[in-house]
Order: structure tokens, then sequence, then C-alpha cells
């Protein structure tokens, strides 16, 4: 199985699990709390499609990928401009950084990986 959709299995699962274990009960920011629930679905959904070979699916792995590196840009530049303030979670900004980090990388790669399989014939 390829790269791109082994880790949209996982971020689809990990990304509103993750989300939860940092925000806890915490529902100040709806959308930034939901957010994560609804592009784990667009990855568990795109990942299926493309795994069933569906005709759409890697389209919407793209479209998936696509969404995902649009929200750590501001995710990961928003935690990076207030590495002063706390984290919501309690944990250091520097080790909330690390993790949307690589979770920004993987996203970036698959995006590469999912658009170069799509345009394959």
């Amino acid at each position: 199985m390829r790269f791109e959709i082994i880790a949209a299995y996982v971020l689809g699962i990990a990304l509103p699990v993750l989300e939860v274990c940092r925000r806890r009960n915490n529902f100040d920011d709806i959308p930034g709390y939901l957010d994560d629930f609804i592009v784990g679905a667009l990855l568990l959904w795109g990942a299926y499609a493309a795994t069933k070979k569906k005709r759409y699916g890697s389209r919407l792995l793209v479209a998936a990928w696509g969404i995902l590196c649009g929200g750590m840009w501001a995710s990961f530049f928003g935690q990076l401009q207030n590495s002063g303030h706390a984290d919501i979670s309690g944990l250091p900004n520097t080790i909330v950084l690390v993790i949307k980090l690589a979770i920004y990388g993987i996203a970036i790669a698959s995006l590469a990986l999912s658009i170069r399989q799509g345009s394959r014939p």
C-alpha cells in the first residue's frame, strides 16, 4: 500500500484523537476543535476510496491532503507566532510545534505523492 494512503488512514484516526487529548472538554474554539474531525473523516474517506480503486479515489485523496495542508499552515504558524503563550493542552509549545511540524511534513509529502499518483493514466 502506498505511503499517502497509509498516512491517510493513520492521520484520519490520529487527528481527532490528538485534538480530544489536547483540548479535552474545552469548547471555547469550536471550529478549532471540529476541523480535525472533518479533515480526519475526509482522509479516511479518501484512503478508503483509493484503496478500493474507486474512480474518484485519487482526486478525493488529493483534496483531503490539500485541505489538511491549508489547515496546518494556519495551525503551525499560528502556534509559532504565539509561542510565548501556554498551549491549551498544557504541554510546552516546543513539543506542540514539533508534533504539528511532523504532521505538516507528512501532509505535504502525501499531497505531492497523491498528485503524482493521480496524474498517472
